[in-house]
Order: structure tokens, then sequence, then C-alpha cells
């Protein structure tokens, strides 16, 4: 470094001396300063510490507000006893403060939420049927932060939707499960949805198909779509769920020792369970069956509903009630067996769920009807 021009030079100030360092024009670049010590050394060691800071930070360092340097000195002064500097106390704060959060908006929430259900082994059905309901919600509400989405909003978007009951209530469902997720993630308060009232649904007496209808829908099966007959006749005989037909390959249906396995992978309550084959069962399978390969002919569940209702238009059942096939043989096992737990653990259902959902009233008559529906039969027809 080279040699510094400043030097303190000693005054005499009303019978006192001081030293006093001049920093002229040249050396600030604003106006000249002067300051006053009372002893040579604290002179010298201002000059130094003038030089380093016009080293680092150039003539800026001599162009502080006054106001500015008085809270510097008084800062300075509270430090003094720790022994820290201002640099050090400043970077300490900023490294302690507490950071702004990132405002997350709905679309990165929806995002991040389908890769921790497919991180879950999430079902491809669920995932389907949460990114067709989010798609529709994020159109809406997309690009709006986290914090800003509030409960009356939502509640007009669902009066102006038109949607039915049930719908409206779907998709709340999933809405509030996606910001519940937001709130477990520390990215919102709280769940604006979790204070809407869903919808209040009818409850309405399942419908089961007549023994006539059952026999038309079998027919249509086998005259336009043959590869759908034994995924029909093991839903309408069994009460395996639709996604439980469209996963079921023929090697799980043993013919020999009259039963299904629906594995702990392909049910819906994720428990693995076997489902009888009755008589008039294993009749249609045993001239539909094949070795390998899936039952349904398609695992995709909305492939077989679609082949399903062109089957029932054919065979003059419209409009086609919702889960019939299921309700259907729910409804005439229990009225043949009488037991409410062996027809729940057939359906791989509670007793609760059955009454509530599933079974209807039928007469012994139409359940001896039912239970001797066959191929033969129908053919007779």
């Amino acid at each position: 470094m080279a040699a510094s021009y400043l030097r303190p030079r000693k005054e005499n100030q009303r019978g006192r001396h001081y030293w006093v360092v001049r920093l002229g024009k040249k050396f600030t670049a604003t106006k000249a300063e002067k300051r006053y010590f009372r002893t040579r050394k604290a002179a010298n060691e201002f000059i130094k510490q003038a030089e380093k800071a016009k080293s680092r930070l150039g003539e800026e360092a001599f162009q502080m507000p006054l106001e500015l340097r008085a809270e510097a000195l008084a800062c300075a002064r509270m430090l003094k006893p720790s022994g820290a500097s201002l640099t050090e106390a400043v970077s300490f704060f900023l490294k302690a403060r507490p950071q702004e959060k990132e405002q997350r908006r709905l679309d990165g929430l929806k995002d991040e939420f389908l890769r921790s259900r497919r991180a879950m082994n999430c079902r491809p059905r669920t995932l389907s049927m949460y990114q067709s309901h989010f798609r529709i919600i994020c159109a809406e509400f997309g690009d709006v932060a986290l914090e800003d989405l509030h409960r009356a909003d939502i509640e007009n978007w669902l009066e102006e939707s038109g949607w039915a009951p049930r719908t409206k209530k779907n998709y709340l469902t999933s809405f509030a499960t996606l910001l519940n997720f937001g709130v477990k993630r520390e990215y919102v308060a709280n769940n604006p949805v979790a204070q809407i009232d869903p919808p209040i649904l009818e409850e309405t007496e399942p419908i089961v198909l007549s023994v006539e209808q059952v026999k038309r829908l079998l027919m249509a099966s086998k005259e336009r779509d043959q590869k759908l007959t034994a995924a029909i006749a093991i839903a309408l005989f069994a009460g395996l769920r639709r996604s439980e037909i469209c996963a079921l390959d023929w090697s799980e249906v043993d013919l020999r020792n009259l039963r299904i396995l629906v594995s702990s992978r392909k049910a819906k309550t994720r428990k693995a369970r076997y489902t009888g084959i009755s008589a008039n069962l294993h009749a249609w399978l045993s001239q539909w069956s094949t070795n390998t390969g899936t039952v349904a002919g398609a695992s995709s569940v909305d492939v077989f509903g679609e082949r399903l209702r062109k089957i029932a238009g054919i065979a003059e059942i419209s409009p086609w009630p919702r889960n019939a096939l299921r309700h259907t043989f729910a409804s005439h096992y229990f009225s043949r067996t009488k037991d409410e737990a062996k027809t729940a653990a057939e359906l791989g259902n509670s007793p609760s769920v059955l009454f509530r959902h599933y079974r209807a009233l039928v007469s012994p008559e139409e359940t001896e009807a039912f239970w001797q529906i066959t191929p033969d039969s129908v053919d007779e027809g």
C-alpha cells in the first residue's frame, strides 16, 4: 500500500491540545471534513480506517447522510460490549431473519399433489379421477395464490356451474383433498373448502335389473360383443366391481375350485378376497373362458362402460341404472343366503355399506329365476 499523505496535526483549542485530521475534497470527492482527537494514536487510527473505507467503498464512503452516521455510531456503541462490528451484526441479521415464503399457486400445488400420489402408489383410476377434477378446478382457480382462495368465490363457482348435486360434491371432495395437502405442507394456513357445506344428496333405493332384462343383456352381448359376455356374467353373478373386472385375468378364475381371486393389488379396498362361482356362472365361464389374458378384453374402466352401455341400448335397457350389475348381484345373493355378513364379504364391503348402497328388495321367485340364468336358458328365450 502506498504511503499515506494524511497526517494528524496538533492544535490548541481553548487551552487544550487536540490532534486534528483533515480529509480534503481530493480525498472525499465531496466536501472537506475535519475530525478532532484527544490523542495522536486515535487520530492515526481514524486515518487508517478512512483509507480502508475509501479503498473498499470508494468515494461513497464519505457520502453518508448525517442521520445514517448518527445511527451507525449508536449501533457501534451498542455492539461494543460484544466486540462485534457493524458488518458482523448486519451479516448475522441477514442470515437469521425469517425468509419470505414463496407465494404458491393452485396449479403448482396440483402438480406436487399428483407427484406425491404417484409416489404413494395411488391407483391409476384414482389418479385419473383427480386429474379430471383438477383440470376443471384449475381452469377457474389455477393461477390464484393459495392465500387468495376464498370460500365465497368457490361457492359462487359451484353455484354457477349448473352441475348436479352429486357432481358438485365430487368436485368439492377433490378440491378439499388438494388444499388439505397444501395445509399439511404448510403452504397455506387454512382450507376454505372445508368451510363449505356439501350438497345434500337424496338417498335413492338401488335399482336392480329384472330377470328378463338380465337375459336380454346377456343375449345382446353374445350376439354383438362376445368378449364382454364373461365380464358381464361375473359382474351379475359374482358381484365384482368394474375396476376389479377390468383388472381380472383368466388365470385368477379357478373353475375347478369354483372361486375367483380378487388380489389386494386389484381390489378397491386393497384387501384380497375370494368370491364364489355359482353353478350358473360356471356355465357361462366354461363357455367363454380362455387360459390367458384379461377377462374383459380391456383394462380401461371407461372403455368397459362404453361397451356396456352400447349393449344395454341394444337390450332396450334405457336409461342404464347406475351400478346396476353389482346392485343386482347383491340383492339376489342376500335374498338367497339371508346372510348379510357373507353377502358383504362377497362384495368386499361392510354390512353397513351393503344395506346403504347395494341391497334392494327382490322376491324369492325372482331370486330363484335369477340363479337359473344360463347360456341355455337365454338361448331358449
